[in-house]
């Protein structure tokens, strides 16, 4: 569709030397938007894909030999029930 705007805005070269607002320049102005519009869509389409077949990859676990981080030690001077003392 962009080759045929370009085409009809160039014929009898009525683009050379033509003023803004002119058909020949609302032509040419019409086919970059009709292309802009092709890549946004091609941008589109490529994001859809390649979040479909490729997605990204899960982090990485722990390190082997190693256990995931649990709760911090007791700190000292507390009764191994973990109860205060009363009054």
């Amino acid at each position: 569709m962009s080759e045929y705007l370009v085409a009809a805005a160039r014929w009898r070269g009525q683009n050379r030397g033509a003023e803004l607002g002119s058909p020949p320049n609302m032509l040419m102005k019409a086919a970059s938007d009709t292309l802009s519009a092709l890549a946004l869509g091609h941008q589109a389409d490529l994001a859809i894909l390649r979040a479909e077949y490729d997605p990204t990859p899960p982090p990485p676990g722990p390190p082997q030999g190693r256990t995931a981080p649990g709760l911090p030690p007791t700190p000292p001077g507390t009764s191994p029930t973990g109860t205060a003392p009363g009054r």
